[in-house]
């Protein structure tokens, strides 16, 4: 669990520290009162569908799990709930993050400002301290993608089954083990999209 917290850690006009100065948070407990959209917009504090600067990985979500109510899709609400249960921070070692920055994204083959460094273990249960990292436990996909992945697996936690890539147009669901999610990620359409591709195609054979 994180830190007992003392005060207010964030950055002066940070988003965090407005929230922070405006949640009326138990300092005990980690849990804070619900503002709600209306007043999220008079402080400055809009959101989009990700969350932006009330995300779980982000500077807020380093000290606390944070729910975030949507409505239509929309984030109407948020609330701190508690400290942060484990340490995952989503810092990413700089020589990994120096090596992706400028490559292709692994589905869109694009690259740019969009590219963000994904953690292809969506669950980051084999998440490894800083000094353990290897490139291979991440990769390069667009914003776009990135969003999609996240909820994607989002839907895996809650219902123990991974992302079914046959709704993408792919013959198999997985290119290996089963569809139920049993500790591991590998196998999955998102866990390494273009490893996917790499073996789904191999016996391809072009007609014309």
């Amino acid at each position: 669990m994180a830190t007992k917290l003392t005060g207010n850690p964030f950055r002066a006009r940070s988003k965090a520290s407005i929230y922070f100065n405006a949640c009326n948070v138990d300092l005990e407990t980690g849990f804070s009162d619900v503002i709600e959209h209306d007043q999220l917009c008079q402080l400055g504090l809009e959101t989009d569908n990700g969350g932006s600067w009330c995300r779980s990985d982000g500077t807020l979500g380093k000290h606390f799990e944070i729910y975030r109510a949507k409505l239509k899709g929309k984030i109407y609400s948020v609330q701190l709930v508690g400290y942060k249960q484990n340490d995952f921070t989503g810092k990413i070692a700089n020589v990994i993050a120096e090596k992706y920055k400028h490559d292709n994204c692994r589905i869109l083959s694009v690259k740019g400002k969009y590219i963000e460094i994904d953690h292809k273990d969506g669950r980051k249960n084999d998440y490894k301290l800083h000094d353990n990292q290897t490139v291979d436990d991440f990769q390069p996909l667009h914003k776009c993608c990135n969003v999609a992945k996240r909820q994607h697996c989002k839907v895996c936690t809650e219902t123990g089954l991974k992302f079914n890539a046959m709704l993408l147009g792919y013959s198999v669901a997985q290119h290996i083990g089963p569809i139920e999610y049993h500790g591991s990620c590998i196998g999955c359409y998102w866990y390494d999209p273009k490893e996917f591709n790499s073996i789904i195609s191999s016996g391809f054979v072009k007609k014309r």
